[in-house]
């Protein structure tokens, strides 16, 4: 299980992780001003969509990390609700969410159900299971490893079979991805991929020594292992800042040595060399709707992932 202990103590780190999960969960999330904390609440936009019109709802998220409180936490309470209408009404939210890494009192669950019943505001409760719950599908697993580093050595893998019976969705420490295979209904040995994301994490791209914002990001999208000949391809992204100078850009070409030569210097016996297709995406690292394993970076590509053809490598950005 998650130990939401592990989490600092001020609750920022649980705010974060609630905006992360939502964000990978496709909500769009911002801050808010309002509540008796300080005003770090989140506010969530769902976007309902019916055959006739469309609709947006607004959520107040509430975050309450009592997990350190004491030797075994403690419950939420009436006296950490604060306002709740109010606050709703301010910004004219017709939904409330009490996201908690414990779980409230049985004052708070009904005070909540009068507050449905009675104000038109719809609520609901996200204690600590439900949380975890939310964290072990495949586009939040990743979330586990950023944020719970010790409960993470639980959850060193998880697959889902995904499309067809030689396609699946996998998820390894923070990375997410797909895994297929050539004929074989059974994903490749594990083993080895380990072995090509160690060789991937050896690769240092963070080329602007002198930048303290963030620089250059390789990330696994796909491993396709064509089990006829036991060779894999590896579908990477090289993720860039927007507007990045053309001399602070490693070339593929210098990527490739670069993995070849962490490859030579692997324990590999279990694999052979393999080939990397890299494609180059800018991104806006500050945008608060950014993740490095958004739905954008997969969706264009899923039948290159499940058949093992290559994307269009072309560079036409930096003229490679």
């Amino acid at each position: 299980m998650i130990n939401f202990r592990e989490l600092s103590t001020d609750g920022v780190q649980f705010e974060q992780l609630i905006r992360e999960l939502l964000i990978r969960e496709n909500y769009s999330i911002n801050w808010t001003g309002i509540g008796p904390d300080g005003g770090r609440d989140l506010v969530l936009t769902e976007e309902l969509n019916g055959s006739l019109s469309k609709k947006e709802r607004k959520w107040i998220i509430s975050c309450k990390h009592f997990a350190n409180a004491g030797k075994t936490g403690r419950s939420v309470g009436l006296d950490d609700l604060g306002n709740l209408i109010l606050d709703c009404q301010a910004i004219n939210a017709e939904g409330y969410i009490l996201a908690c890494s414990t779980y409230p009192s049985s004052s708070v669950v009904r005070r909540l159900e009068e507050i449905e019943d009675n104000n038109k505001i719809f609520t609901r409760i996200w204690d600590g299971i439900e949380i975890e719950k939310r964290l072990l599908t495949p586009n939040t697993f990743g979330l586990i490893h950023t944020f719970f580093p010790t409960s993470s050595k639980e959850y060193k893998w998880k697959i889902y079979n995904a499309y067809s019976p030689s396609f699946w969705s996998a998820s390894y420490k923070d990375y997410f991805f797909y895994l297929s295979s050539r004929d074989a209904n059974i994903y490749p040995d594990l083993k080895s991929i380990e072995t090509i994301i160690d060789i991937m994490e050896r690769i240092d791209i963070n080329v602007d020594r002198k930048s303290t914002e963030h620089n250059h990001i390789l990330r696994p999208r796909s491993i396709f292992y064509d089990d006829k000949h036991c060779t894999h391809r590896v579908y990477l992204d090289y993720l860039l800042p927007h507007g990045t100078k053309k001399e602070l850009i490693i070339k593929p070409d210098e990527i490739q040595d670069l993995l070849f030569n962490a490859f030579i210097k692997t324990d590999h016996k279990d694999i052979n060399v393999p080939d990397w297709d890299i494609k180059y995406v800018e991104v806006s690292f500050h945008n608060d709707h950014y993740h490095s394993d958004h739905k954008d970076f997969y969706e264009p590509y899923i039948q290159n992932y499940n058949s093992g053809s290559p994307r269009s490598r072309l560079y036409s950005n930096y003229n490679y």
